[in-house]
């Protein structure tokens, strides 16, 4: 909902096409879409024909899941002990669940509760927006191993021949901030989550 009103606040339709993460990355990249939204900074580096829209859209909180009361995980190094499954293409999992006892990995978020389920993992790693909302559609009973592993801003990305976009697309974001479409937005979507258990 935020992306198409920050688009149309400088006079563009948007189009949002759910990809794998990484295929995401790399269609941007070669040029073959024109963005992408809720990354963390830095994937300019890896990726050099991203520019990033400066204004924040949302903070992610990176959490790990799981059901048996004796799992614990308060830092990335707690994994040592457990088998983890994640999305495969998560940087940010890709570099810090490496120390997992094992890892499992898999196309969609969808089949993290099921690997909890089966028992062939102890942890799932996703965000907490995402998992709050899987929760509520399965009503599958997870625990939320607190505290966040890692709280990242997230930012939108363009390919490079849409560099002029960026400053008027910030600018847009942050006024959708100051006069309150964001927290509607906020309230209506994720609030919600909250109570999810």
């Amino acid at each position: 909902l935020l992306i198409p009103e920050v688009f149309g606040r400088v006079g563009l339709d948007v189009s949002l096409i759910p990809l794998p993460f990484e295929r995401s990355l790399l269609n941007v990249n070669a040029g073959i879409d024109d963005g992408d939204t809720f990354r963390a900074s830095g994937f300019e580096k890896d990726y050099p024909n991203l520019v990033q829209v400066p204004e924040k859209v949302l903070d992610y909180d990176f959490v790990a899941y799981a059901t048996r009361p004796e799992v614990q995980v308060r830092q990335w190094s707690d994994l040592a002990r457990y088998g983890v499954g994640y999305v495969s293409g998560w940087k940010i999992y890709e570099r810090n669940a490496a120390v997992a006892r094992n890892v499992t990995t898999v196309r969609g978020i969808e089949l993290l509760f099921p690997l909890l389920a089966s028992g062939r993992v102890d942890v799932v790693l996703l965000d907490k927006w995402q998992a709050l909302w899987l929760a509520r559609e399965t009503g599958f009973a997870v625990r939320t191993l607190e505290p966040a592993l890692a709280r990242v801003p997230m930012f939108t990305y363009l390919h490079r021949r849409h560099e002029a976009l960026v400053q008027p697309l910030a600018a847009a974001l942050a006024q959708a901030k100051r006069d309150g479409t964001w927290q509607r937005l906020y309230d209506q979507v994720l609030k919600p989550l909250e109570t999810v258990r």
